[in-house]
């Protein structure tokens, strides 16, 4: 057991990681379906077409604007599915559960709007203490982290949903950073390691090179992987992480999440 464990009400960030690959691996195929439907294709879809009206128009113009507008919006409602889908099918198998794609992705559907709203009040929020002073940026990220799961499973609305995470979290936020800059670093190693084998020259400078490679299978094919392994476990991992800080706030197991989704 580690020392965070043996510390009353203080996160094991060991507890998290453990269980987010659990979760993972029991559920690899149903959540790298959800991935993939839900942020890997609709990326590589964006990705495309910008790139693909950007070789076109050779400049700025309303077309890239627009397609850009619509392209993004897309990927912030695909995104909240995703979320509210994933964070379902965590919390139906912690609960020894067996997440299904349909039950997932109904609940995600049902509360893709709020979770919009909370991406958008969080986006603003850490962005405006970034700007301000890059400390009360990290702080509000730490303790916004689980807003997401907390609108989901407490049903408290946009606004309630950032109260709720930000009394979980108290006391926990150091360990939250610790996870995130962890969660970041192995993101950066996965995706440097896709780009090694791919054979991708990223530090190349030749306009030519880089439009070229921009548009090819290679790249294309290694976004998407990219993006669909770092969105699933992302989200799997912030589910996790909410059920650990309302066990430490609450007690009790994921038990109490059942009824949400029965």
């Amino acid at each position: 057991m580690s020392i965070a464990a043996v510390e009353r009400g203080k996160l094991d960030i060991g507890r998290v990681i453990q269980g987010t690959f659990q979760v993972l691996g029991r559920n690899f195929a149903t959540f790298s379906v959800l991935g993939l439907v839900f942020y890997g294709l609709p990326m590589a879809a964006f990705s495309i077409a910008q790139r693909a009206l950007g070789v076109a128009t050779s400049s700025f113009s309303l077309t890239t604007v627009l397609w850009a507008i619509a392209g993004g919006l897309m990927i912030v409602i695909t995104s909240a599915i995703l979320q509210g889908a994933l964070i379902h099918a965590t919390v139906q198998d912690m609960n020894g559960a067996k997440p299904t794609i349909g039950g997932s992705i109904a609940t995600g559907l049902r509360a893709f709007l709020p979770l919009i709203g909370v991406s958008i009040l969080f986006g603003l929020g850490a962005g405006l203490g970034f700007l301000l002073l890059f400390v009360p940026g990290v702080m509000i990220v730490c303790a916004w982290a689980v807003a997401v799961p907390a609108l989901i499973a407490d049903r408290t609305g946009v606004q309630g949903a950032l109260r709720r995470s930000a009394d979980l979290t108290r006391g926990n936020r150091w360990r939250i950073f610790g996870l995130l800059v962890l969660a970041y670093v192995v993101a950066l190693i996965i995706s440097l390691i896709l780009v090694q084998v791919s054979g991708l020259n990223v530090f190349t400078r030749d306009p030519a090179q880089i439009q070229a490679a921009a548009l090819s299978p290679m790249t294309l094919a290694l976004n998407l992987v990219t993006n669909v392994l770092t969105s699933v476990i992302s989200s799997t991992g912030v589910a996790v992480l909410y059920v650990e800080l309302r066990h430490l706030r609450d007690g009790g197991g994921p038990q109490w999440l059942a009824e949400i989704f029965s």
